[in-house]
């Protein structure tokens, strides 16, 4: 099995050009292919997984074959698979999987239906590239081809301007990121002199990579990290790219390319490891998007972006616990939260089919009309918030312990970022659910969605339900997923069943108060934001990090514009052109004295040879009694001159 597992990506890119070349004449237009290749996927990962719990594959397992050589160095195309790959493998294949059998029914009628498949099947492509390589410079064009795919999904409507906009936004967000990871990768190949994976983690196991060096590729790296799964301060992209159809939010921005930095920084951990520096960026960089992007979601009224700000406070913990040392406690929470975010976005997606809009001072009541929706998404809100026994209670206990390990302070952050999730999950909830519909026409046009899209959201909930529990019998993720390193700090011993009463009761107070809000007292929140308006403002705006950041493209622009004049107006007119005119005013100059002087003077010495010549021949006579009159003349003259001496 093992030896096959190549074809994954190779099977989906090729199912993405069959799907844009001859879609229109398969079944489905070409979806029906995709969910086949990607349902032989998930069994294939499935499988792995199974035998990988079961002891029966030998692990890691690598393949390769030479692709190209520069210098001594040997490329090699291949696939490298661990504890760590499988986990990764089956998030990307089951939400792959998913998200496309719940397209049909989504984006069924829409006039691209062909392409939005072909770019499904490309994106999982790249994300099961990122997951399977051997070589880290396969690895970075596969993470390059992510970021397109995601221009492409975010921009899909591409006749809205605000969907154009966040798909541009997305697209330049993360490659300035991707500066950083491509320095990281050549500051990385300078230390071990390869980009092969698994001589990496060799060199860094032995210590083979100095500390500095393992630092600066890690914080390098770690930029690229912070682009793609959001990190402050580059998660402005993640709400925005919320003009995506809602299958696209599900399968990018919750589970899969958002997930791609936290699994590269897992990935690298032992390169991590050998730096406390970029252990301590990381933690910190997570522990402060986790508490923002929280907060950020406690006065937002659009659905998607609620789970938007949600996605990035989430990825935060997990770069929390990564940095903080938990390796197993970072890739538990990826996993679990993958499942019940996919529902809550797919659910999200199944309410804005219904009623048109994302707003939820539009919805209220749809519990009515839409039952398997609302028990899905209440669900999904259970295993966010943290409660247990739903799969978000095992791994995020595990993170909030592993802070509290490492520092204090980050487990304070993580538990308030913790009650907040809680707060806005409550409310989100009641807004979209429960009281009276504030539209009636919408109200009136809501219906719950067909099978082919419900089915996928009973299905992510059960695994919401009990993937936590399960993934921890018998430590069985722990045994898949785990780092047998040393670690460049020591941690606290701390409390595992304190730390998860606190956390639940905390999640449950929250809860409690949200819905108790939102339910019975509305004019509460309505007075706390009038009271509050100046904190509302900042966090609508966002702590005006997309002002910031318009505010450096506002300084490129001038720069540009100065950069052009001082390139025009003084380069090109004053220096080139200027020394153009006045090398041609110099040769003018110089033929004018060529003319002028120096063939004056010519002429003139000419003249006065030939003039001297003239009189000068007047002498030659021929005649010698002439000659002998001059000789006579000069003696007389000199006689003259002796005598009178």
């Amino acid at each position: 099995m093992l030896e096959y597992v190549f074809l994954l990506p190779l099977l989906s890119f090729a199912v993405a050009g069959l799907i844009l070349a001859f879609g229109k004449w398969l079944p489905l237009k070409g979806a029906s292919a995709g969910i086949a290749v990607a349902a032989w996927g998930f069994s294939q990962a499935f499988m792995l997984f199974v035998k990988a719990i079961q002891g029966t594959i030998t692990l890691p397992y690598e393949m390769s074959i030479p692709w190209f050589s520069f210098g001594s160095t040997q490329a090699t195309l291949g696939v490298y698979i661990d504890g760590l790959t499988i986990a990764m493998l089956l998030v990307v294949t089951a939400v792959s999987l998913l998200v496309q059998i719940y397209s049909t029914g989504y984006m069924h009628g829409d006039p691209r239906f062909k392409r939005f498949y072909a770019y499904l099947s490309l994106f999982t492509a790249s994300m099961l590239g990122v997951t399977l390589t051997n070589s880290m410079m396969v690895f970075f064009m596969c993470w390059e081809l992510v970021g397109v795919c995601s221009y492409l999904l975010i921009g899909f409507w591409f006749e809205k301007q605000s969907a154009a906009y966040a798909g541009k936004k997305a697209f330049i967000t993360t490659k300035l990121g991707d500066l950083g990871f491509l320095v990281g990768l050549m500051v990385l190949f300078y230390a071990t002199g390869t980009f092969e994976i698994s001589k990496i983690l060799e060199l860094a196991h032995a210590g083979g990579i100095p500390a500095a060096a393992a630092g600066a590729a890690g914080i390098l790296l770690f930029l690229g990290a912070a682009g793609k799964s959001a990190q402050f301060p580059l998660f402005i992209w993640l709400p925005d790219a919320m003009e995506g159809p809602s299958p696209v939010s599900a399968l990018i921005h919750a589970a899969t390319m958002v997930a791609a930095g936290v699994y590269m920084v897992a990935r690298l951990y032992s390169v991590y490891a050998l730096s406390p520096v970029a252990m301590d960026v990381v933690a910190w960089t997570g522990a402060i998007t986790a508490f923002m992007a929280a907060s950020l979601a406690l006065t937002c009224f659009d659905l998607k972006r609620v789970l938007a700000f949600s996605t990035v406070s989430q990825l935060g913990y997990m770069m929390m616990a990564l940095g903080a040392g938990a390796y197993t406690a970072g890739m538990f929470h990826l996993t679990t939260h993958a499942y019940f975010k996919a529902l809550l976005f797919l659910a999200a997606g199944s309410v804005i089919h219904a009623v048109h809009t994302n707003d939820m001072r539009e919805m209220g009541g749809l519990r009515h009309k839409m039952p398997i929706t609302y028990i899905t998404f209440l669900l999904g809100t259970l295993a966010l918030t943290g409660i247990p026994p739903f799969a978000g209670f095992f791994s995020k206990d595990e993170v909030l312990v592993a802070a509290l390990a490492r520092n204090p302070y980050l487990f304070a952050i993580g538990a308030m970022a913790a009650a907040m999730t809680a707060f806005y999950m409550a409310r989100a909830l009641v807004m979209t659910f429960h009281g009276k519909p504030k539209d009636a026409q919408k109200y009136d046009h809501a219906h719950e969605s067909p099978a082919v899209m419900t089915g996928p959201l009973i299905l992510l909930a059960a695994v919401s339900v009990v993937s936590g529990w399960v993934l921890t019998r018998h430590e069985m993720f722990e045994k898949l997923v785990n780092f047998e390193g040393a670690l460049p700090f020591e941690l606290h011993h701390v409390s595992h069943s304190a730390v998860a009463i606190f956390s639940s009761i905390v999640a449950a107070l929250s809860m409690a108060l949200g819905l108790w809000l939102y339910k019975k007292r509305p004019d509460i929140p309505a007075l706390v934001r009038e009271t509050f308006s100046p904190v509302v403002n900042m966090l609508e705006k966002r702590y005006w990090l997309d002002a910031f950041f318009l505010k450096l493209v506002d300084i490129g622009d001038y720069l540009g514009a100065f950069m052009f004049s001082f390139d025009f107006n003084f380069l090109d007119q004053i220096v080139i052109d200027g020394w153009a005119w006045l090398t041609l005013k110099l040769s003018r100059l110089q033929a004018w004295l060529d003319d002028h002087v120096v063939d004056a003077a010519v002429d003139v010495t000419g003249a006065l040879t030939l003039s001297a010549g003239r009189i000068t021949r007047l002498a030659q006579t021929g005649l010698i009694q002439n000659y002998l009159l001059i000789v006579a003349v000069a003696i007389s003259v000199f006689a003259a001159i002796a005598f009178a001496g």
